[in-house]
């Protein structure tokens, strides 16, 4: 592959080497228990293994997994000539080396380094043992920009689609531009048609790249649009960074397991819907024209997903693009595949078919459902309340703010489309539940079913509601478990939404 092609289309393409100071590369043992909290929002595979988090504990396996051990890396600052050799100083050998993570918080700075580091790392990724790379990881609250972002995408081998090693934490800014001519050599000719014959050079290698597995179409489609120092498309660890073949994880406040009390059936529909939709480049363009998941001829009602267990009489339940599993604790295990071995779709839920070695497809126990997950479905991506929406896009790029012409329906009645508002009027509490003063907090109130509320903000909690949304009724204001509130706008079991300004 076209090293410096590569590195072009998702990093600043500067004429010019970054002055900047290097980055600081430091061991940094004390993350660990940090990362080891850190769960995929959407149920992939770590490279630990399905139902695992992003690294374990310190002293979980008796250091069998880990073998000689588990060492963290931290890159932080300003990428410069020469941090690729440092980090390969750090990590030594490869005939010698630990099992390690490396964690970015970085601006970015000179793409050739961070191509270099990209491709140090990548060779991590390759052998046919257990891999020494165990992830690259941009946690809540830091940054990896330009070359950083160049870097961490490398950081992977095409079979690691999926199940990914490149790791963002909800919260944290993973961001990509193209190229650009800096300020100070505008004037200069001969630079900017240099400049220009790279970018010729990059459209030629679109197909090769997207063949490689290196990244799916809809990270270069868009990073096209970002042309400028300080102009990035942004990912945030969201359902837009599961499409673009990254791992969004979260900590306790995120990933906590749900319990099934006050889940129903259409709440389940949902997040199977986001699961299906999110996996990127496995869904193909046809698969928009029928929804993924097929429940037959009847709309989902609310039943109560304990209901729907005890009716059906099994712990796992199958639809045609949905499982749903009664785990221990009471909690809530879902994928978004399933199937009932009928000859035809949409005959409703089934028992999980199984044969004399346990339940056919995937095997164990389902991934967990997430608060994440959840929200995604309640109008709370990403912990925040959502107000400009997007549609989901059945054409797997994501343009809409780029080119809304290219989305605005003829006779369309919305003069802003295809950028939406949500409506959240008509709330109301679809259970007599109690108001609290935080999230799991003490009651402040106790209102009936059916009471008018507004809701004001969301949240994402570490508990087992995962969800919470901030209510207001009759001059009181406070917090309520998010399942519990109905919102005539979110009513449905398909309404697939991502937010403006994120994912």
């Amino acid at each position: 592959m076209n090293r410096l092609v590569l590195s072009c289309l998702m990093a600043v393409c500067a004429l010019t080497a970054s002055a900047a100071l290097a980055a600081e590369i430091t061991l940094r043992d004390d993350l660990r228990p940090r990362l080891a909290q850190l769960w995929p929002i959407y149920g992939e595979w770590t490279n630990v293994g399905r139902n695992e988090p992003v690294v374990r504990p310190a002293g979980a396996d008796g250091g069998f997994y880990y073998g000689k051990g588990l060492q963290i890396y931290h890159v932080s600052g300003t990428i410069d000539q020469g941090d690729a050799q440092r980090l390969a100083d750090l990590i030594g050998p490869e005939e010698t080396v630990s099992s390690f993570v490396v964690v970015f918080d970085s601006p970015g700075g000179n793409f050739l380094e961070g191509v270099q580091i990209g491709e140090l790392l990548r060779l991590f990724r390759a052998g046919n043992g257990d891999p020494a790379l165990n992830g690259v990881i941009v946690l809540n609250g830091d940054e990896c920009m330009s070359a950083c972002a160049v870097a961490f995408a490398l950081a992977a081998l095409p079979r690691d689609s999926g199940n990914s090693v490149r790791y963002v934490e909800l919260g944290g800014r993973l961001g990509f531009h193209m190229p650009f001519v800096p300020v100070d050599q505008q004037a200069r000719q001969t630079e900017i048609a240099a400049a220009m014959d790279l970018t010729y050079q990059i459209m030629s290698e679109y197909i090769q790249l997207i063949g490689n597995g290196i990244a799916p179409s809809a990270l270069v489609q868009n990073a096209l649009h970002y042309r400028r120092p300080d102009d990035f498309l942004l990912l945030h660890g969201g359902l837009v960074t599961r499409f673009m073949d990254f791992v969004p994880v979260a900590g306790p406040k995120g990933t906590t397991p749900l319990a099934l009390s006050g889940l129903t059936q259409r709440d389940a529909l949902n997040m199977c819907q986001y699961l299906t939709y999110s996996q990127g480049r496995d869904m193909i363009d046809w698969a928009y024209e029928f929804w993924p998941v097929d429940i037959g001829s009847s709309f989902p009602d609310d039943t109560p997903l304990t209901t729907l267990f005890e009716r059906v009489g099994d712990r796992r339940l199958a639809n045609d693009g949905c499982s749903i599993e009664w785990q221990d604790g009471d909690t809530l295990g879902i994928a978004g595949t399933g199937e009932c071995g009928r000859d035809s779709t949409g005959g409703g839920w089934c028992a999980a078919p199984r044969d004399e070695f346990g339940y056919l497809g995937p095997g164990g126990a389902l991934p967990r459902a997430t608060g994440a997950l959840l929200a995604d479905s309640l109008g709370c991506h990403g912990g925040r309340l959502t107000g400009r929406y997007y549609m989901w896009d059945a054409s797997n790029r994501f343009l809409e703010e780029e080119q809304p012409a290219e989305y605005r329906w003829s006779g369309d009645t919305n003069p802003d489309a295809p950028l939406n508002r949500l409506d959240w009027s008509g709330a109301r509490l679809a259970s007599n539940l109690n108001i609290r003063a935080a999230p799991g907090g003490d009651p402040v109130a106790r209102w009936t079913e059916g009471t008018p509320v507004q809701v004001l903000d969301c949240t994402l909690a570490a508990d087992d509601q995962g969800v919470w949304y901030q209510v207001a009724a009759d001059g009181v204001t406070g917090w309520a478990s998010a399942r519990y509130v109905e919102v005539p706008a979110l009513s449905g079991w398909n309404f697939m939404i991502r937010p403006a300004g994120g994912d």
